[in-house]
């Protein structure tokens, strides 16, 4: 039985708080808004004890720039969990251009599953996995 990510989905209108010198959004906003819908996701699948039990530490996040977007252009921001293995998981992030369907901004983050008490590695439970595919 293979498994389908869930794709987490929300959008975003850009603000001038966001725009740099060269009036375009700052590439840290894409950066923030990535993390931001990562936690956002974890968040909305899990629960508060897991929550307190567990937690997430980048380890690698490659990020791709390939258009850019302006005051008042409103964005797409879709997450999912890409794959998995004991301790580590691969999140894809993409921001897209709602009204042309350009991808503005990619990225992809190797995270490694901690126990908050011990802010050390851990395997992630099967049944937390779970919570972010569904069965095709």
């Amino acid at each position: 039985m293979a498994l389908e990510p869930i794709i987490y989905s929300k959008k975003v209108s850009v603000q001038s708080s966001v725009i740099d010198h060269f009036n375009h959004v700052n590439n840290l906003a894409y950066v923030k808004w990535a993390l931001e819908i990562s936690k956002e996701h974890w968040n909305k699948f899990t629960t508060s004890e897991i929550q307190n039990t567990y937690g997430w530490m980048i380890m690698q996040h490659e990020l791709t720039y390939k258009k850019q977007a302006v005051l008042n252009d409103k964005l797409v921001i879709n997450t999912h969990i890409q794959s998995y293995s004991t301790a580590t998981s691969e999140r894809k992030t993409e921001i897209i251009h709602e009204d042309t369907g350009q991808i503005i901004f990619q990225s992809l983050a190797k995270w490694c599953f901690v126990k908050l008490d011990t802010q050390k590695p851990a395997r992630i439970p099967s049944d937390i996995i779970q919570r972010f595919y569904k069965t095709s």
